[in-house]
């Protein structure tokens, strides 16, 4: 029976190891998916964003896991699309003048904005704080300057043209 037992947990081993990368690849063939199967396996999607308060009714929109959860130990990299990706452009032509267009899609131009913005925050620290890799990971973000918006007043999220680190 043992011998029985340890075929069958072997078998669904090796079942469950090919089965996994079909699952996270196959499934919708998105971009976001294929991105998904490319990140180290710490490092999760950032897929919404959490509020930061800056004071007087002032917000920045930081990506984050999920939205509102304040974990932003998560990646934006090329191929991802959505809100998180948005909120990153937001921010690099508000913050960092890169005028991108602001599409929720993470492509060549985006990956350039990422790595013009992470090369002036090491100009502006004076040295090599961040990589110089385009992927707006955690040590991005902790450095990053986000735009601010207003919240006060019925502004309902106006674009304040301020740029604050989070």
């Amino acid at each position: 029976m043992r011998t029985t037992r340890r075929a069958s947990l072997a078998s669904l081993t090796a079942v469950a190891a090919l089965a996994v990368p079909a699952l996270v690849v196959g499934g919708t063939g998105t971009a976001s998916a294929q991105v998904a199967s490319k990140t180290a396996a710490a490092e999760a999607q950032c897929t919404g964003f959490t509020n930061v308060s800056v004071g007087g009714g002032w917000y920045l929109h930081v990506p984050s896991v999920g939205s509102g959860t304040g974990n932003y130990n998560c990646v934006v990299v090329r191929g991802m699309n959505g809100i998180s990706v948005l909120v990153v452009q937001e921010s690099l032509n508000a913050c960092f003048g890169q005028g991108i267009a602001e599409d929720r899609d993470f492509g060549g131009n985006t990956e350039q904005a990422v790595k013009n913005a992470q090369s002036q925050i090491n100009r502006n620290w004076g040295s090599h704080v961040l990589d110089v890799d385009g992927r707006f990971g955690p040590k991005t973000s902790a450095k990053f300057l986000f735009q601010a918006y207003d919240y006060s007043n019925g502004q309902n999220g106006r674009h304040t043209g301020y740029c604050y680190g989070r």
